[in-house]
């Protein structure tokens, strides 16, 4: 039983590092949604897992896809994994906007890492507004030019 774990776990990571030597071609990101929170901002993906990749999540959870998913978003400096499952994730990146004169600016930024940047466009980029306004965006490989007004403490 234990030699039929360890030729099923080597198999498995041969797969994994052959898909991550080309990028992530198990993972195939539809839609993405930042939502802008003060200078932070939230990023949920909808994605799509090759079978393989599925199984595995299926079975043995996430924790393999954090990597990949951190790398997204390489752009920024302090990406938090909040959730992940076999359909989508969430990713939290702090400090993502900077605060001037009132307004928080976020600048764009493409997906993928500084190295490598994402090749194919996402084919659906939404902007969640504090006020709950929403601009979307078609066929694109960075995040967009965006801005949201800083609330004023009451």
């Amino acid at each position: 039983m234990r030699r039929l774990a360890a030729i099923f776990a080597f198999f498995t990571l041969c797969a994994l590092s052959a898909g991550s030597a080309d990028g992530i071609e198990y993972l195939d990101i539809k839609e993405v949604t930042m939502r802008l929170e003060g200078e932070n901002a939230t990023f949920e993906l909808n994605y799509t897992l090759d079978t393989f990749t599925r199984f595995y999540v299926s079975a043995l959870g996430c924790r393999y896809l954090e990597p990949e998913l951190i790398s997204f978003l390489g752009g920024y400096s302090d990406v938090m994994l909040i959730k992940a499952d076999i359909e989508g994730a969430a990713l939290l990146v702090v400090g993502a906007g900077k605060y001037n004169s009132g307004y928080y600016l976020f600048d764009s930024m493409p997906f993928g890492s500084k190295d490598k940047p994402l090749k194919e466009s996402i084919a659906r980029f939404s902007v969640v507004y504090p006020g709950g306004r929403v601009r979307t965006f078609y066929n694109v490989t960075a995040t967009q030019n965006v801005f949201s007004q800083a609330m004023t403490p009451l």
